[in-house]
């Protein structure tokens, strides 16, 4: 009997594991890279360049403030050229496992374009490792004017001083 209790059958584990193994780039997994991509638009409001690189994140599923930061300053002047951010977009696929056949079929009813408005850590779910390449960040540039447009809109310098420019200092008389 003891015999038996040690020769347990496990081949239903190792054919799971061969099944399950299959299936492993539809689980659902951490960020720990993204795709940055750059667009620079120059005065004219034509797409001058198009920059891409791989990002690989300090901490899975999001990039820090200081992070977006260095990004910027580091992308934010090409060819001489200083440009200013415009927007930043965030491109995530955030389907379920179980959509993956609906999507298939409408992907038109889909939309995993996010726009992110303020200049902080930005929060990346989990996606499904066989999408996890497609997920971007897109960062648009407008190139920098430096000209003034009207002589009234700049803006002037403000001179803060007393209204007389001597101290004068006034003298109690005492009674005599």
């Amino acid at each position: 009997m003891d015999f038996e209790l040690n020769k347990l059958n496990d081949d239903w584990i190792v054919n799971f594991e061969k099944t399950d193994k299959l299936y492993q780039d539809f689980y659902k997994d951490d960020l720990y890279y993204i795709n940055l991509k750059m667009i620079y638009i120059n005065k004219s409001n034509e797409i001058e360049k198009v920059k891409q690189e791989s990002f690989l994140m300090s901490s899975p599923n999001c990039i820090s403030r200081e992070e977006i930061l260095g990004i910027l300053k580091n992308n934010s002047i090409d060819n001489e050229r200083r440009y200013t951010l415009l927007s930043i977009l965030k491109y995530i696929i955030t389907l379920e496992p179980e959509d993956i056949k609906q999507f298939l079929n409408e992907s038109e009813s889909y939309n995993f374009l996010n726009l992110t408005k303020n200049i902080d850590a930005i929060y990346f779910e989990k996606t499904i490792n066989m999408f996890q390449d497609l997920n971007d960040l897109i960062l648009i540039f407008y190139e920098k004017t430096n000209e003034v447009k009207n002589k009234n809109d700049a803006t002037k310098k403000v001179y803060i001083r007393s209204l007389s420019s001597k101290k004068r200092t006034i003298r109690k008389r005492y009674k005599d």
